[in-house]
């Protein structure tokens, strides 16, 4: 069985974390623009919960883990994204805390700048969950 399967793995945690951000940065953008779009000057970049989360990974995560190592870095990744989000987002509505929104305000602003968008880190190694939880 892979580790993302199992809800009290890291893994399945960060991603987790990162649907929750993507869902609620999805919103905040829907909300203030109308449709899921980044606006920066005349740049528009359309947005998905995939993409956001790939996005996340490549600008947020990888960052630590480059600099702090495996083990340190994806700790550190992931006090960050928790803190990316409102206190009690388990049972309430998901929002970002103005952390998350400036976070990802920012790392948008560098992909409108010509960073890159929706690339995982090289190297990243990706597990598709089928149906009945195996992983391919």
């Amino acid at each position: 069985m892979s580790a993302i399967n199992l809800p009290t793995s890291p893994a399945f945690k960060m991603a987790l974390l990162r649907h929750y951000i993507a869902s609620a940065f999805l919103e905040a953008m829907t909300t203030q623009y109308g449709q899921a779009v980044y606006v920066l000057n005349d740049s528009y970049i359309p947005l998905t919960a995939d993409k956001v989360a790939i996005n996340i990974i490549r600008h947020i995560e990888a960052p630590y883990i480059d600099q702090f190592g495996c083990a340190m870095g994806q700790a550190m990744a992931a006090q960050a994204l928790y803190e990316m989000l409102e206190p009690g987002f388990m049972r309430e509505a998901v929002r970002l805390s103005a952390y998350g929104y400036r976070c990802l305000l920012a790392m948008y602003a560098e992909i409108a700048n010509g960073a890159t968008d929706g690339e995982l880190p090289p190297g990243t190694v990706v597990e598709t969950l089928m149906t009945g939880g195996t992983a391919q």
